[in-house]
């Protein structure tokens, strides 16, 4: 929904595994990037060989508007409504792009895959699953805990050690497209965020 804040994840189907090289990372961040930074803010993800998570908030149904009618009007995407101009049907229709938003991110790079391991079927379990968080608590816990995911599965030592995760941006200084400052003040502080993600 239109300027929620949500929990996303899944899992690899069987014991397949979303990333064997370095480069499925960075090729998955680039989907993310093309097709589900222009409709959300980003404000952590954990990328695991066999699943991902993310928190991110849905943008607001103006900005929403705006990117699915310059959508439509330069065609760079197939969808299929091209009225936004009718309210009583555009909730239902903004959900219906948001969502079509997260096939196509998920769809392409599993099409990728399939062509560089030659492998076929499906490569996530099931349609991705989705946690609405309701309070700074909620958001801040969540993201301490797959920021973490690292540690608890014995991979890392603490958090900052994983190369696969959105803690090394938020607590540095290069460019990202996770939305640092608003993290930061989410937990009250760069102090506070780094001493709450020590376990």
């Amino acid at each position: 929904m239109p300027g929620g804040t949500y929990h996303i994840f899944n899992y690899a189907v069987g014991r397949d595994l979303f990333f064997i090289r370095h480069e499925n990372y960075l090729f998955f961040l680039e989907k993310i990037i093309k097709w589900l930074v222009p409709i959300s803010d980003f404000y952590a993800y954990c990328l695991l060989s066999n699943n991902f998570q993310f928190v991110l908030k849905i943008k607001n149904r103006e900005q929403l508007e705006e990117f699915f009618k310059a959508q439509i009007k330069n065609r760079n995407h197939h969808y299929k409504y091209i009225d936004l101009e009718g309210k009583l049907k555009l909730q239902i229709i903004l959900c219906d792009l948001i969502n079509e938003q997260f096939s196509h991110c998920f769809n392409s790079y599993a099409q990728a895959y399939n062509k560089v391991f030659k492998r076929k079927g499906a490569l996530f379990r099931q349609s991705f699953r989705r946690t609405k968080l309701y309070t700074t608590n909620n958001i801040t816990n969540v993201i301490c805990r797959i920021h973490n995911l690292p540690v608890i599965e014995g991979l890392e030592s603490n958090a900052i050690s994983w190369k696969h995760s959105s803690y090394q941006a938020l607590t540095g200084i290069n460019p990202t497209f996770i939305k640092r400052e608003e993290v930061i003040e989410l937990f009250g502080g760069i102090e506070k965020l780094i001493l709450t993600h020590k376990i």
